[in-house]
């Protein structure tokens, strides 16, 4: 990456949830990366031992919920308490790896928003087939509403610049944040770029996300943007 970029801090933007095992060495993954970075860690309401790791942790910020507030709550919050141009959001649990931050950081010195893929370049075909199948229909639908080429709309791992979501009125605070995200890119016209990334599947912890209750809240929403967004693009 050129040097004279390195001076630019970047937010690096986690949501946390139980992640106590996982999290020392998420940490020292982001620190060996050698990116100026702002780390803004937001704890939603942990009743493990997180938020004892995370205030172990030199030169982060801590935000805290005091009580669940949804997956997309904590993203709010995490950008609303960062100031950086270019804001990396990335999952604690390490599926996503933090070594995939220097090609997102480099690819937003041309892109307003670059997502990682599961699925680009015939990565990770392990993934279970059903589970693959609803994020192809998933983000196949969302392309053709919302003419986008994403293949991962529900990635975990993206980044984009903080003037592409200004005047953007961001509601959801579960996981439902994730469509309303893109639909309200893409409705401003905002093309969705994508990198490829090498997905590891949990080993610790517990999956947050409850699939069909999300996948049914997507139906629902996609249409619903749709008729009442799409109109006053």
């Amino acid at each position: 990456m050129p040097s004279h970029q390195l001076k630019d801090r970047i937010d690096i933007i986690v949501p946390v949830f139980n992640e106590e095992e996982i999290l020392p060495e998420f940490h020292r993954r982001l620190c060996a990366l050698g990116l100026p970075l702002n780390i803004v860690y937001i704890d939603n309401c942990s009743s493990d031992n997180s938020v004892a790791i995370i205030s172990s942790f030199t030169d982060v910020t801590l935000i805290r919920h005091d009580r669940n507030e949804g997956y997309g709550a904590s993203l709010l919050d995490g950008i609303a308490g960062s100031s950086n141009d270019k804001i990396i959001i990335i999952d604690a649990d390490c599926e996503y790896p933090p070594e995939a931050i220097p090609e997102l950081v480099e690819r937003l010195d041309s892109a307003d928003v670059v997502y990682t893929s599961r699925f680009v370049d015939g990565k990770n075909t392990f993934m279970p087939y059903t589970k693959r199948l609803g994020n192809q229909i998933i983000s196949r639908l969302f392309n053709i509403l919302y003419h986008q080429q994403v293949t991962d709309l529900y990635t975990g791992c993206k980044g984009l610049r903080r003037n592409v979501i200004k005047g953007v009125d961001l509601k959801c605070k579960g996981f439902e944040h994730v469509l309303e995200l893109g639909v309200k890119l893409a409705v401003k016209n905002i093309q969705i770029e994508e990198i490829g990334v090498d997905f590891t599947p949990r080993h610790t912890g517990v999956a947050k996300m409850q699939h069909l209750t999300e996948t049914a809240k997507y139906f629902y929403l996609i249409f619903f943007y749709y008729f009442t967004l799409k109109s006053h693009a």
